[in-house]
């Protein structure tokens, strides 16, 4: 009876308290993963992000129409690259995190550096993005939906 109620007390403690995150430890693991897509969107490998994105992903992109799925929403991205659209460099910057028990909401800012046709030079391009993680039945963080929206367009002459 022993071994059972110790069984108990340790499956409630990991459930509960040894394993739950801080929202600032959470803020960390949100700006990893950003900063390794970031670092994979420069490299040109949208391939890779499959890895960050649940199979049924919905992404709402500025100036286009959604995207549902990721095998879509990585043919568009793909289709982008050879059209042109270059990320430079970029960072994303988490401003609020919503957290839930198996889902969490990150809402920030980013400035991307982007060769983009029909500009002479690179340009800098910021704006406001939100996205929707779920973990997966692995433990994963995956991003069901996602939007972002820039402050102005890259292609605005100043």
């Amino acid at each position: 009876m022993k071994k059972i109620l110790y069984l108990i007390a340790l499956v409630v403690f990991i459930s509960f308290g040894s394993f739950a995150q801080t929202k600032d430890e959470m803020k960390l693991v949100v700006a990893k993963m950003n900063q390794e897509m970031m670092d994979l969107i420069k490299a040109g490998r949208y391939e890779a992000l499959g890895k960050y994105y649940d199979e049924n992903a919905i992404s709402l992109p500025n100036y286009m129409k959604a995207e549902k799925g990721y095998k879509l929403i990585l043919s568009n991205n793909l289709g982008r690259k050879q059209a042109g659209y270059q990320v430079v460099d970029g960072k994303k910057t988490t401003t609020e995190l919503i957290l839930g028990v198996d889902m969490m909401v990150d809402i920030g800012s980013y400035s991307q550096t982007l060769n983009f046709p029909g500009l002479a030079q690179p340009k800098e391009y910021t704006g406001k993005y939100l996205n929707v993680w779920k973990k997966d039945n692995e433990g994963n963080w995956r991003i069901v939906a996602e939007t972002w929206n820039a402050d102005k367009s890259p292609v605005v002459h100043e």
